[in-house]
């Protein structure tokens, strides 16, 4: 008897469809975060995803959601995995979806023939990573005939540790050259509180309302204790407030109708008592951003036949940015305190679109789409415009080849453009933004080929230009480390991915991918010291999932290992992580109990340096493995349908 395996992807347009259930089956997965990890193609780089070596958007249900890496990982993370029916990949998103780049989106479609129903999950979890955190989630789902309603409460809470070791050789204008060095312990308590609430009603085929209402309230207490050539205390405490209303309308003529409204609130105070070579710092800092921003989507689609498809729209953002810092002197102090700033600013974006999809033949489908958009903001104002192309050609059965091309623009976070200062590591180290920061234009194009529906092959070149990261610059009129956002000339990239799975018998199936990027970074306006360096580096991954005992018992073991890199003047040092999780169901497949330990041989830390011209800088990064166990029970047939709140650009 000859045994075939369900094809674990297929290509519908220009959207690579993964069967997230089949890829799931024997995994230690109970979240859509870790879910996503297992698509070919993504992994998880520097504490956030990438696919095929760089950032992505995530959709939920086609509705845009962006953020950052750490929020998009807090967020995924609350979301069963249980609820994921299919991850549409797309290289290049057209202009309908209103982000552009990659995205992933994510088919968390309600079921309208189940039956009138009840149905949840609740888990609890423990994890240790030189200290220990909780969390504890649930969720519920009411369903009947053409309505839903759903409810999620997410509860994080528990303590943190980290120690950072930092060497430097810090040389001045007078002549003088100080060692400098450092040790930095960071206790730290946290809490965090995520709910969601959601309804959705369907009049008839394609004619919906959803309402959704999200909230999100955080804190954060840290203590930093720092000693030798540096000595002294920080104390921070912050805390920020979400809340998000939407409401979504479609009607059966292809109409889509979106307004959303976001209030965000990130109040923090700063208590800084430090002892430094040059003088002595003690003050206390209040700072808070606080953003009205609302949306207004009206798109439209169109069918003219099997084989073409058009869409058009307007979308226009508007945003209220209300933000402050001041200080205050709490004792004698030898080294100057930067001013007090305020600003209210508004920004406003209007964007129009319009597409076309369809098929030539019956083996090419295309995607192509244009939009012009105008930001108006204090700190720019300009048109720009962004064509995407895409074409997936099918010579056979078993091959798909896709050719796409992208442009995009990168906005910063709205606080990086305040002229603000923050302090750590005793005052020795100074965290500025940069009011004169401007947004990068970003251009790709890449060639994918899928073989058997499920060997996967990627190979791509990007080019940013304006391209803005966050670097450290030892300053020499001062004994300061200064890190600021600054424009670089260009950022560009050559990368080749490959991803394979395999399975060996019934007892084990494995994933295999291998990713080499040379990468060339140029800043001719870098302090005093420009520079134009490149590099190659590449990282392998392989997931191996052990069936101890059919549909009950499974282990699983992860590895990843990746080569020197280097970003802007940093060299960075390689680096790779072992896995280990053991997963049991029982009751009926609704109970499910994992315990894991990753990072199992602490290597996973990246611990930076510089040697470059005139800084010399080293940072030794605490790196702990951690452990754990978690605890989940399903009733009745669970499904999601969250739309999540782009705070991309919020104070983090």
């Amino acid at each position: 008897m000859v045994k075939g395996e369900r094809p674990i992807v297929k290509v519908n347009g220009s959207k690579f469809v993964y069967d997230m259930p089949q890829l799931m089956q024997k995994e230690n997965v109970e979240n859509i975060y870790d879910a996503l990890k297992l698509i070919p193609g993504v992994n998880e780089v520097g504490g956030g995803l990438q696919l095929a070596g760089r950032s992505f958007n995530v959709l939920m249900n086609g509705q845009h959601y962006q953020m950052t890496d750490e929020q998009l990982k807090s967020l995924l993370q609350s979301l069963p995995a249980g609820r994921l029916k299919h991850a549409e990949v797309m290289y290049t998103t057209p202009a309908r979806y209103e982000v552009r780049g990659a995205s992933i989106n994510l088919d968390l479609a309600a079921d309208a023939q189940q039956p009138d129903t009840w149905q949840g999950e609740i888990t609890g979890g423990w994890k240790r990573q030189h200290n220990t955190m909780w969390e504890e989630r649930a969720s519920i789902v009411y369903h009947k005939k053409k309505l839903n309603m759903d409810f999620n409460y997410e509860h994080n809470h528990g303590n943190l540790f980290s120690k950072t070791h930092e060497t430097s050789l810090h040389a001045l204008d007078d002549g003088t050259t100080h060692n400098m060095e450092t040790y930095e312990t960071t206790p730290a308590n946290s809490r965090d509180h995520r709910w969601r609430m959601g309804l959705d009603y369907d009049f008839a085929d394609k004619h919906s309302l959803n309402l959704s209402y999200t909230g999100n309230y955080a804190t954060n207490n840290n203590y930093q204790s720092v000693t030798g050539n540096v000595t002294g205390n920080n104390v921070l405490h912050a805390r920020h407030t979400l809340q998000d209303v939407m409401m979504n309308y479609q009607l059966p003529t292809g109409t889509k109708l979106n307004v959303e409204y976001t209030y965000y609130n990130a109040p923090s105070s700063q208590y800084l008592s430090s002892t430094l070579p040059t003088g002595v710092l003690n003050f206390d800092t209040d700072e808070r951003q606080r953003i009205n921003r609302w949306k207004f989507n009206l798109l439209q689609e169109h069918q003219l036949s099997e084989k073409l498809g058009i869409n058009y729209g307007v979308r226009y953002n508007l945003s209220y940015d209300n933000s402050r810092q001041t200080f205050l002197l709490t004792g004698d102090n030898t080294t100057a305190t930067p001013p007090n700033s305020y600003s209210t600013e508004t920004e406003d974006i209007i964007n129009i679109y319009a597409g076309a999809n369809g098929k030539i033949g019956s083996k090419l489908d295309f995607e192509a789409s244009l939009a012009a958009e105008y930001d108006h903001s204090p700190a720019w104002h300009r048109w720009n415009v962004y064509p995407t192309l895409s074409l997936t050609y099918i010579p056979s059965a078993g091959h798909i080849l896709q050719l796409s091309f992208n442009s995009d623009k990168i906005f910063p976070q709205y606080w990086a453009l305040k002229d603000f200062t923050a302090y750590s590591n005793g005052g020795y180290n100074e965290i500025v933004g940069n009011p004169f920061l401007k947004p990068s234009s970003n251009y790709q194009a890449q060639l994918v080929y899928v073989l058997h529906n499920k060997y996967q092959f990627v190979t791509w070149y990007n080019y940013t230009d304006d391209y803005f990261i966050q670097t450290p610059y030892q300053r020499h009129d001062r004994l300061t480390v200064q890190y600021k956002y600054l424009n670089f000339d260009f950022s560009e990239q050559f990368g080749f991915q490959a991803s394979a799975p395999h399975r060996f018998g019934n007892w084990l199936d494995s994933r295999f991918s291998v990713l080499g990027v040379w990468m060339r970074e140029k800043c001719s306006a870098y302090y005093d010291i420009p520079f134009d360096r490149d590099i190659l580096w590449v990282m392998g991954n392989v997931r191996n999932n052990f069936t101890l005992v059919k549909d009950i018992l499974f282990l699983n073991l992860d590895g990843m290992i990746r080569s020197k890199a280097h970003q802007a003047i940093y060299n960075l040092p390689s680096s790779g992580n072992v896995d280990l999780g053991l997963k049991y169901i029982f009751c009926h497949k609704r109970a499910t109990l994992h315990v894991f330990c990753n990072n199992i041989f602490e290597t996973n830390g990246i611990d930076p340096m510089i040697h470059y011209a005139n800084q010399n800088l080293k940072m030794d990064f605490s790196d702990y493995r951690q452990f754990g166990i978690s605890f989940t029970y399903k009733f009745g047939d669970y499904k999601d349908n969250h739309e999540k709140v782009d705070t991309s650009r919020f104070k983090q």
